[in-house]
C-alpha cells in the first residue's frame, strides 16, 4: 500500500522528504533509509530511496480484515507529499502517486478539478448508487459512461436511471450537444491529467481502447470516431466514508488511474462553502492509503491486492470524492460479441434518451 509502505517495495520519496545516513538492519542486511529533519537544504531536490527490508514485508495483522490506524502508525512508513513511485527491489513498479496542493495549481487547473467535482455530483442526478460491488462494505459507489448492461442479451449501454433521467430533461431543456460538450470537456480534462502524470500508462491503455473498437467514455453513441484524447470507457466514484476489502481487479486494463479529491459534503454543504476542501479537511482514516491534497495515482489493479480504508469526517462537513477510470471485462466480453456477429442489438443509450426527449 501507499503512502503506508510494507509489502517489500522500494519506494522513490518525494523531493522535499529528506532522508538520513543509512542504517544496517541487524536482521537481515537491508538497507534502511529513514528520515531527518536536518537534512540540509540543498539536498531536497534530489530523489530518495526508502527500502523496506525483508523483516517488514508481511502484513504484521493478517487476522484483521481492516487494518487499524495505530498497525499503520507503529509498522508502515507513511510517503505524503511530492511524487513516488513504488516498486520490489530489483522489480518494476506497480505504483505511482502524487499529492497536489491545491496552493500549488494554477487557477485553470484547479477549475478544472472543480469543473470535475461537479460533474460527478451532477451525474448522482440520475443514477443511483451502485448495490452490488464484490468488495465494497460501506460508503456509495456510482457508476459513469459505458458498461456492460444486466440484461441476458449482452447490451452494451451508459449507466443511467431512465426515469430519473427523464425528470432532470423536464426540470431543464435537454440539450443532447451542450451535453455531449460537457462530457468531452470532463474526458479531456482527466486524459489530460493523466498524460502529464504517467504518459506511458495513458498511451497503453489508449492502445487496448482502440484496438479492442470498445467505446470511449467521451461517446455519446457507438461505434463513434476516437480522440487523441480517449483513453478508458467508463469511470466510478465514491463518497461518503466509502470502503472495501482487499480485492484484485478483473478489468481488462492491467494499470488503472484513481483520483482523490477531498471536497465538502455534498449533504451538509452550504452556500457560503467553496467546492473543494483545503484549510480545515477533517477526514481521518479512509486511507487507500491517501491522506491529504488532491492525489493521483496508477497502480497494476489486477495484480496488486488494494483495498479502502475505513474513514469519516469528524465534523461530518466534508468527504473525499474518489473516481477511477476502467474497461471492465463484462463489456469488453460485449463489445467482442457484438464485434463477430453475434449481437447486433447493442444498446445506444443516450441515442434513445436523445429522441425521446425531442417527442416530450
Amino acid at each position: 500500500m501507499a503512502p503506508f509502505v510494507a509489502s517489500g517495495s522500494l519506494a522513490v520519496l518525494p523531493p522535499h522528504a529528506p532522508v538520513s545516513a543509512v542504517e544496517e538492519d541487524p536482521h537481515n542486511n537491508e538497507e534502511v533509509m529513514d528520515q531527518d529533519d536536518n537534512q540540509p537544504k540543498e539536498d531536497t531536490q534530489k530523489p530518495h530511496l526508502y527500502y523496506v527490508p525483508p523483516s517488514c514485508q508481511d502484513n504484521p495483522r493478517k487476522d484483521k480484515l481492516f487494518t487499524a490506524q495505530e498497525t499503520l502508525d507503529e509498522h508502515y512508513h507513511r510517503l505524503s507529499f511530492g511524487t513516488c513511485t513504488i516498486a520490489p527491489r530489483n522489480q518494476v513498479a506497480f505504483c505511482k502517486v502524487q499529492w497536489i496542493p491545491f496552493d500549488s495549481m494554477s487557477p485553470a487547473e484547479l477549475t478544472g478539478w472543480e469543473k470535475i467535482v461537479f460533474h460527478l455530483l451532477k451525474h448522482c442526478e440520475h443514477v443511483n448508487p451502485v448495490k452490488k460491488n464484490g468488495a465494497s462494505t460501506d460508503g456509495m459507489m456510482w457508476a459513469n459512461r459505458w458498461r456492460k448492461s444486466l440484461d441476458p442479451d449482452q447490451s452494451v449501454g451508459c449507466f443511467c436511471l431512465v426515469g430519473k433521467m427523464k425528470n432532470a430533461m423536464k426540470r431543464a431543456p435537454y440539450n443532447p450537444i451542450s451535453e455531449a460538450a460537457g462530457i468531452q470537456e470532463a474526458s479531456d480534462f482527466i486524459s489530460l491529467q493523466l498524460q502529464k502524470f504517467a504518459p506511458g500508462v495513458f498511451e497503453s491503455c489508449r492502445q487496448l481502447l482502440i484496438d479492442s473498437r470498445f467505446p470511449s467514455m467521451a461517446h455519446m453513441e457507438y461505434p463513434s470516431p476516437y480522440t487523441k484524447n480517449d483513453f478508458t470507457s467508463f469511470l466510478t466514484f465514491t463518497m461518503h466514508n466509502f470502503y472495501n476489502k482487499p480485492h484484485m481487479d478483473s478489468d481488462v486494463n492491467d494499470w488503472t488511474l484513481v483520483t482523490w479529491i477531498p471536497i465538502f459534503n455534498p449533504l451538509t454543504r452550504t452556500k457560503a462553502d467553496p467546492v473543494m476542501a483545503d484549510e480545515g479537511f477533517d477526514f481521518l482514516g479512509g486511507q487507500f492509503t491517501f491522506w491529504d491534497f488532491l492525489t493521483m495515482c496508477v497502480f497494476k489493479s489486477n495484480s496488486v491486492n488494494h483495498q479502502t480504508l475505513r474513514g469519516a469526517s469528524q465534523s461530518g462537513r466534508y468527504t473525499r470524492i474518489g473516481f477511477s477510470c476502467q474497461m471492465s471485462k463484462s463489456m469488453s466480453d460485449a463489445v467482442h460479441t457484438y464485434l463477430t456477429g453475434f449481437n447486433k442489438k447493442m444498446s445506444l443509450l443516450f441515442k434513445c434518451l436523445q429522441q425521446d426527449s425531442k417527442n416530450k
